[in-house]
């Protein structure tokens, strides 16, 4: 049965990486009412900025810019009230990410079994740890660079200004390998860039709030069949962790519940 939530969501992921693509294409013909990277993107009159990029270049600079500040209302606007949805529904990685997932589940036909990691009960708090930690360690030796050192692995970032590169230049640069080492290593492993590593990821997450649009189980009795644990590509449990900073309201979850077709039982709710 194809799922509802997974339908609209490869939608936007097709579209977003069309538009990088678009974009450049666009500009080249002077038409430049949307222009930039997912670094930094001018729609009209209208300026936005990855809230990442903004807080380490003002970081490494040891100054506050209100402008720059002004491009993180919108983006970070959209996370408080739709939690990590750039994540799962936008970023271009994500997707590729997604495929290669494909590509892996398809090895068992061969009996080749790659390693897909597994559901540990309050394993989400000792992986927030980590994630939390390595941006810390990130935004620390950016200051003592002085240079915005995590935007050289932000995935959507690398993969949109290649684009741009690609369009403009017939050409990418060296950047381009670190997307594609990181994907070989997703190929053998379990979105662990996305869970643990992702800088982008981690500090969108900073801004989620208890409020906003969470997954929650609506129905008390359900079979426990623990299908939705299982297909949580972040490997939470859907159930009780819908408010989790590691959940991207990806959807996965809610298309995967059986129960979901008799009656709700998994479901978006803001709260």
């Amino acid at each position: 049965m194809f799922q509802r939530i997974g339908f609209y969501r490869r939608c936007a992921q097709l579209l977003t990486l069309l538009a990088i693509f678009i974009i450049p294409l666009l500009n080249l013909y002077e038409i430049t009412f949307v222009k930039g990277t997912f670094y930094s993107m001018d729609i009209g009159d209208v300026a936005l900025a990855d809230p990442l990029a903004v807080f380490q270049a003002m970081f490494t600079s040891r100054t506050i810019s209100l402008i720059m500040l002004a491009s993180m209302v919108v983006p970070v606007f959209l996370v408080v009230l739709f939690g990590r949805v750039w994540c799962s529904w936008f970023c271009p990685y994500y997707l590729f990410t997604e495929a290669v997932a494909w590509g892996r589940s398809r090895l068992s036909v061969f009996g080749i079994k790659p390693f897909t990691g597994r559901y540990r009960e309050g394993s989400t708090s000792r992986q927030n740890i980590i994630r939390y930690l390595v941006l810390g360690v990130g935004l620390l030796l950016a200051g003592i660079a002085g240079i915005p050192l995590l935007n050289l692995v932000s995935a959507p970032g690398i993969i949109s200004s290649q684009a741009l590169i690609l369009v403009k230049f017939r050409t990418v640069s060296f950047e381009l390998v670190f997307i594609l080492f990181i994907l070989v290593l997703e190929f053998f492993f379990f979105k662990y860039w996305c869970r643990l590593f992702c800088p982008t990821g981690s500090f969108l997450s900073l801004f989620q709030g208890r409020r906003g649009l969470k997954v929650k189980k609506i129905e008390l009795e359900c079979r426990s069949c623990h299908t939705c644990i299982r297909s949580c590509p972040m490997q939470i449990n859907p159930m009780t962790e819908g408010d989790n900073p590691m959940c991207h309201n990806c959807g996965i979850c809610i298309d995967a519940c059986p129960d979901n077709h008799k009656q709700p039982t998994l479901g978006f709710r803001f709260r």
